[in-house]
C-alpha cells in the first residue's frame, strides 16, 4: 500500500466503530486524498451499506474541475484497475484497491515492449474515484499518482557494464568548494549539483586554486613553470618534462591509503559472522565460551562504565571494578560464573572454583560509619575477613541479598597456545538491599604460565625490563627469602574521604598524584605529635616494602636483583604553644623512581629501575575559627577538612654516560654535526661506507654522473661564456 499506512486502518475502525457506533448515515473515503508513489493504493470505505454502492474511477486532466458530482459508473482508465472488498471484522467498511495495470519497464532496456516507459517518470497522473448510490455521489477519493521506474523495477542488472577502474589514490575531498548539500555553490565549478546551464552563467568566475577543485598544481620542477626571468643558466638541463597529471603533488585533501580493486568483483550478500572454535589461541585473541559465543567478564570501557560483555583476550591480564546500582535485579546476576570454557584445542574446560564469604563489606559497599570515630580507613588482612562456605544460588530473602557475587578472580594456566588449566574464586556476600545505593563488584584475569602451576604464585611485570602500565614489584625480607608486598596509593572514591578511599597499584612509568581528605576536630590538634606520626605511619602503610625489583621478573631469592627502598625519617617538631595549631605535619608522600633503558629485546626497549626514595613534605595545619566564627574552638564535634597527597614520579636517566668531548671538539664547533645546521663532514656521505643505501659501486657510479652533469653544464652555461667572453676581450 503507498501512501497510508497501518495507523490508517486503526484510525477508520475507531472512527467507525466507536465514534459512529455502526450507525453512521453517509459514507466517505479514509483517507479522501492521498499521493501515491507505488503501483498499489489501498483506502478504506466506512460508513452504512457500503455494500450497495457502485463505485468507479477516472482520469482527471488538468484543466478538469475537480469539485463536479459526476458519478463514475464504470472504470475509465487504461492504466488502474479498481477492486473492492468487505472487509471481514468490520461489515461496514470496504476495502478499496487500486492496482497499476501496466509494466514500469524503460524502452531502452527491453525490445518488443509496446507500453513501456519512455521516461524514468513514468506515471504522473491524477484519479478520483466515486462511490454513488441511485446516481448520486455520495464520497470522492482523490489520487495522486507519482511514480518513477527505478522505485518498482525488479529484474537482473548485467554486472559487466559496470566498469570499476584501479585507483591509483582516493581524495578526500575532490571538490572542496562545494560547501551546500544538494544545491549549487555559485563560484564552484566542480560541484555535481551545478547543471550545465548554471556553470555557464559563472564559468569565467570559477573558484581557483585547491579550494576550487584544481589539486593538481604544476610543481617547480616542471619545465614549463620557470619563467625565463628568475630561471638559472643551467635549469634547462635539470627540470622536468611531464604533464600535471604525473605530478607527485596529491593535494591538501590527500586520504594516504591506496585501495587495488580486486580483479573479480564479488555482489553478493554478506553472511554472518559466526564464532568459530580456535585451533591454538594467539596474544590477543578472544577466548571462546562456546561455539557462537565469547567468553566475557564485566569491565571497564573509555568513558568509565561497565561493559557486562566486554570479551577477555588471551594472555592480557586486567583489573576492572563496576559500580552498579544495589537493586534485586543485580543481585541475582550470576555473570557466567562457572561456565565451560574452549582450550584453544576444541576441548571444553570447567574451572575449578572456590566460594568464599567476605565479611568485611567495606570494599564493596560505601562505608556507613562516621568519618570521625577514626580518620583513616582501617588496615584489614584480608585472609581474616574470608572464610570458605558451602555456595548456593544468589536469591532475595526478605530484603536481604543472599550470596551475592562481589569479586571473581580467574587464573588461566598457559602452554603455548593452549590453556592448560583454570581456576575461579568468587567471594560471595550478604547485602541489605537497603544498606546502600550501590555496590562495587570487582573482577580480575591472571594469565600463568603452566611451569608455575604448582609453584607460588608471584606477578611478573615484564622479562626481562619493565612493562610500562605493569605493576612494581616489592617485597620485605623474610630471612634468607622475600615475599611479596603490593606498592598503592591512594584512590579516592565516594565522599573522598581518608576514612573511606580506597588504594590502587602502583604502575611503573606512569607518573600519578592522589590524596583524600582527613576529617579533624579540635581535639586532635591537643597532641601534634600523635597527629604527625599518625599520618606519617599512614601514608608509610602504602609503601611497607624493603625493597624493589630492579627488573620485571627479579629472581625473589637472589637480593642481588633488587634495589632498597629508601624512605626519609621522620622528624618531629617541637611542640607549639598555640591554640589549634600544628606545623610539621608530613602530609605529602613524595615517591620517586629512577629508571633507565639498559638494551632492547627484538627492538623492545627494556626499562629497570635504578633507584627509588619515597620523601616527605611538610605543612602546617591550624584549626580555622578566628572572626566572627569561634565554634569550631569550642565545639570538638565540629570537623574539618585537611588534604593528603601521594605523589608518584618516573625519572629516567643515561644508563650509560655519554663520553666527554675533546678539546677539539669543544674548539671547533662549526665541524660539529649536532651543533650546526650545516654539516661539513657528511657533505660527500652517499660516496662513504657508512651509507648503506644503495651498493657502494652504484654510490660512486651515480657520483661520477653527478660530477661530470656538473663540469657539463659549467662549460655550456653563463658563467663559463662570461669568462670565455671577459678572456677575448683581454686578449685582442
Amino acid at each position: 500500500m503507498a501512501g497510508w499506512d497501518p495507523l490508517g486502518r486503526a484510525f477508520a475502525l475507531f472512527w467507525c466503530g466507536f465514534v459512529c457506533g455502526g450507525s453512521c448515515g453517509t459514507v466517505e473515503f479514509l483517507p479522501s486524498f492521498l499521493i501515491a508513489s507505488g503501483p498499489e493504493v489501498n483506502v478504506f470505505l466506512v460508513g452504512e451499506n457500503t455494500s450497495t454502492f457502485k463505485l468507479g474511477v477516472e482520469t482527471v486532466a488538468a484543466t478538469d474541475d475537480l469539485l463536479q458530482s459526476n458519478c463514475v459508473e464504470r472504470n475509465r482508465t487504461d492504466n488502474w484497475r479498481l477492486t473492492s472488498s468487505v472487509d471481514e471484522f468490520n461489515l461496514l467498511m470496504v476495502n478499496v484497491q487500486l492496482t497499476l495495470d501496466r509494466p514500469l519497464i524503460l524502452c531502452e532496456n527491453v525490445s518488443g515492449e509496446a507500453r513501456c516507459c519512455s521516461e524514468p517518470l513514468c506515471i504522473l497522473e491524477t484519479l478520483r474515484v466515486t462511490a454513488c448510490l441511485n446516481g448520486n455521489v455520495s464520497a470522492t477519493l482523490f489520487v495522486q499518482a507519482i511514480i518513477y521506474v527505478n522505485s518498482t523495477f525488479q529484474g537482473m542488472i548485467n554486472e559487466n557494464n559496470q566498469q570499476i577502474p584501479k585507483q591509483k589514490y582516493h581524495p578526500l575531498g575532490p571538490c572542496p568548494c562545494n560547501l551546500t548539500a544538494k544545491a549549487c555553490d555559485v563560484g564552484c565549478c566542480c560541484d555535481k549539483e551545478c547543471t550545465p546551464d548554471m556553470i555557464e552563467l559563472f564559468n569565467s568566475h570559477c573558484i581557483p586554486g585547491v579550494f576550487g577543485g584544481n589539486v593538481s598544481q604544476p610543481f617547480d620542477q616542471l619545465c614549463s613553470v620557470q619563467t625565463v626571468p628568475r630561471s638559472l643558466d643551467w635549469f634547462p638541463f635539470l627540470c622536468v618534462q611531464s604533464s600535471l597529471e604525473n605530478s607527485p603533488y596529491l593535494g591538501l585533501f590527500f586520504e594516504g591509503n591506496t585501495v587495488d580493486v580486486a580483479e573479480e568483483l564479488s555482489f553478493g550478500m554478506a553472511t554472518s559472522t559466526t564464532v568459530n572454535i580456535p585451533v591454538g589461541y594467539h596474544q590477543g585473541d578472544p577466548i571462546v565460551r562456546r561455539e557462537d559465543e565469547l567468553f566475557t567478564i564485566p569491565q571497564k570501557s573509555l568513558n568509565g562504565q561497565c561493559l557486562k560483555n566486554a570479551p577477555v583476550a588471551y594472555l592480557k591480564d586486567f583489573e576492572a571494578w563496576c559500580v552498579s546500582p544495589l537493586t534485586a535485579e543485580a543481585c541475582t546476576d550470576i555473570i557466567g560464573v562457572g561456565e565451560s570454557i574452549q582450550n584453544g584445542q576444541g576441548t571444553m574446560m570447567l574451572p575449578a572454583v572456590t566460594y568464599q564469604n567476605a565479611t568485611d563489606l567495606s570494599s564493596f559497599i560505601p562505608a556507613t560509619t562516621s568519618a570521625s570515630e577514626f580518620p583513616f580507613i582501617k588496615q584489614q588482612n584480608v585472609s581474616t575477613s574470608l572464610g570458605l562456605v558451602n555456595v548456593s544460588e544468589p536469591k532475595v530473602v526478605k530484603g536481604m541479598c543472599e550470596n551475592m557475587i562481589l569479586q571473581a578472580d580467574y587464573v588461566f594456566y598457559w602452554n603455548g597456545s593452549t590453556i592448560s588449566n583454570i581456576t575461579l574464586r568468587v567471594t560471595l556476600g550478604n547485602i541489605s538491599l537497603d544498606s546502600s545505593a550501590t555496590v562495587t563488584q570487582r573482577f580480575s584475569v591472571t594469565f600463568i604460565h603452566s611451569r608455575s602451576e604448582h609453584h607460588t604464585q608471584v606477578t611478573r611485570s615484564g622479562n626481562p625490563g619493565y612493562l610500562v602500565g605493569r605493576p612494581v614489584l616489592a617485597a620485605l625480607e623474610r630471612g634468607k627469602n622475600l615475599q611479596q608486598v603490593p606498592l598503592r596509593i591512594w584512590r579516592p572514591v565516594g565522599n573522598g574521604l581518608c576514612s573511606s578511599a580506597k588504594t590502587t597499584s602502583l604502575l611503573f612509568g606512569e607518573d600519578a598524584t592522589s590524596g583524600c581528605l582527613l576529617r579533624l576536630g579540635i581535639d586532635d590538634f591537643e597532641n601534634c605529635t600523635a597527629l604527625r606520626s599518625t599520618v606519617y605511619e599512614n601514608l608509610l602503610n602504602l609503601v611497607p616494602a624493603d625493597y624493589v625489583a630492579q627488573r620485571g621478573n627479579s629472581n625473589f631469592t637472589d637480593l642481588s636483583e633488587w634495589v632498597s627502598l629508601f624512605k626519609a625519617s621522620f622528624k618531629d617538631f617541637p611542640e607549639g604553644r598555640f591554640y589549634g595549631f600544628c606545623a610539621g605535619v608530613p602530609a605529602a608522600m613524595n615517591i620517586q623512581f629512577l629508571t633507565a633503558v639498559v638494551g632492547a629485546v627484538e627492538g623492545v626497549p627494556q626499562w629497570v629501575i635504578l633507584g627509588v626514595e619515597v620523601s616527605f613534605s611538610t605543612v602546617s595545619w591550624h584549626i580555622s575559627c578566628g572572626g566572627g566564627d569561634s565554634a569550631a574552638c569550642k565545639n570538638s564535634s565540629l570537623l574539618q577538612s585537611f588534604a593528603i597527597r601521594t605523589s608518584v614520579q618516573f625519572i629516567q636517566i643515561p644508563a650509560q654516560r655519554e663520553p666527554p668531548l675533546t678539546s677539539f671538539q669543544l674548539t671547533y664547533t662549526e665541524y660539529d654535526c649536532a651543533r650546526n645546521d650545516v654539516c661539513w663532514p657528511d657533505l660527500a656521505y652517499p660516496l662513504t661506507r657508512r651509507y648503506t643505501g644503495e651498493a657502494y659501486s652504484q654510490s660512486i657510479a651515480q657520483g661520477m654522473l653527478l660530477v661530470f652533469i656538473f663540469l657539463v653544464t659549467a662549460v655550456l652555461g653563463g658563467p663559463w661564456n662570461k669568462v670565455r667572453k671577459a678572456w677575448n676581450d683581454a686578449t685582442f
